[in-house]
């Protein structure tokens, strides 16, 4: 009986944050669609980024990157501090972000490659589970457990070497600034409404209410037991396109 009692008042949160989770997120939260980056003042923004940021900021620099510029997004739960990097020799950009919210903050690097034909191919160390669903032109590696930006671009490298594409690798000039990043993010939200994901009105705002089927999704990915289950998911994907070539 009592085991039956604790059972069910374990289940009971579980069951409110995977059923009215979602349909509360559902009703309050958009996704942004149509974005537009403003540049930050290099002198206030690494205060907001964190140090971590500052110290991996320098380890780009060292391995050969060119700070392009910071801005920041802020959402309804959190908000994205992000600094653009590229590298003129390898054709490579590096992004650094700092998730911040009032559970937590996180920084993390997310390495790519923009090929001509419009494809990308992306290594981060993320250690949270994208919550959106993988895409035709882009392909997503995750490696959660590397925590030195050097170690996390010798896997980059070592996938762009080994998983050829067709097309030819596209530098990404400094002077695009964040106008790729912003359509990136156009094409990511309309493939999203595709999907099913997102309803296709885009507010004022330039952000796009989520369907019940992208409430419930994306809620799923960033609850328990399904962040758990999706992240080792995730990295065992991750680490089999490694290890296997």
């Amino acid at each position: 009986m009592i085991l039956n009692i604790i059972l069910i008042t374990l289940f009971i949160p579980v069951v409110l944050l995977n059923i009215i989770g979602p349909l509360i997120i559902y009703r309050t939260q958009k996704l942004p669609t149509r974005v537009h980056f403003q540049t930050l003042n290099e002198q206030e923004f690494p205060a907001k980024h964190g140090d971590d940021a500052a110290r991996l900021g320098k380890k780009l620099q060292a391995l050969g990157f060119e700070h392009i510029g910071s801005s920041s997004l802020p959402d309804t739960h959190n908000t994205a501090y992000f600094s653009l990097y590229s590298h003129a020799k390898d054709y490579t950009t590096a992004m650094l972000v700092t998730m911040d919210n009032k559970a937590k903050s996180f920084t993390y690097i997310e390495f790519s490659q923009l090929y001509s034909d419009g494809t990308m191919l992306d290594v981060s160390n993320a250690p949270v589970v994208p919550v959106y669903p993988r895409m035709s032109l882009k392909l997503s590696t995750r490696y959660p457990a590397i925590h030195d930006a050097e170690d996390l671009y010798g896997i980059f490298l070592k996938l762009k070497s080994i998983l050829k594409n067709s097309s030819s690798p596209a530098y990404y000039k400094p002077e695009y600034g964040f106008s790729k990043v912003e359509e990136f993010m156009a094409w990511e939200s309309d493939k999203l409404v595709e999907l099913g994901y997102c309803k296709n009105a885009i507010d004022s705002d330039g952000k796009r209410a989520l369907t019940l089927k992208g409430a419930f999704i994306l809620t799923w990915k960033s609850v328990f037991p399904g962040k758990y289950i999706y992240d080792k998911v995730d990295q065992s994907y991750s680490k089999k396109i490694l290890n296997n070539n």
